[in-house]
């Protein structure tokens, strides 16, 4: 039973990447949270998929979002990162889902090579932040940080 519900969820997402610009905002919301590091994880060059813990790295601990979204018209997060606060023209917005407990944003830059993703469960706090860089490439990277949010 869980493999079927572990193959039907891969499948969704694979179909939301499949479906540019997948819109499914319920409600409209604002919400400014803080956002604690719990852990990090990173693929890179030196690192395969290595966990630091927030007392092993040494800045960006603490994060301040903003969520705004417009039912059915946009998903906005600023505050998580550069890329997400200033999207740059000709971002693709490919995922943007706010309903009951969850949010997911993923903004992918026109060429398609670097992506941000954001998941978070409103009524735990708990928010996972992706940046993948390399997209398509032998030398793909990632960066996967948790976050716990006051969502209150």
């Amino acid at each position: 039973m869980k493999n079927i519900f572990f193959i039907i969820l891969i499948f969704l997402f694979l179909n939301l990447n499949a479906n540019a610009a997948f819109l499914n905002v319920t409600i409209d919301y604002s919400k400014s949270s803080n956002c604690k590091l719990d852990k990090q994880i990173l693929k890179n060059e030196i690192y395969d998929y290595k966990e630091f813990t927030a007392d092993q790295i040494n800045d960006n601990k603490e994060r301040k979002i903003n969520i705004k979204a417009i039912k059915s018209q946009e998903l906005n997060i600023s505050g998580l990162s550069e890329f997400f606060t200033n999207a740059p023209n000709g971002a693709i917005y490919d995922t943007q889902i706010l309903k009951d407990n969850t949010i997911l944003l993923r903004v992918l830059t026109n060429d398609e090579k670097y992506s941000e993703s954001v998941f978070i469960n409103k009524s735990t706090g708990e928010m996972l932040h992706e940046i993948t860089t390399n997209i398509d490439t032998p030398n793909q990277g990632k960066e996967i940080s948790f976050f716990t949010c006051d969502m209150r």
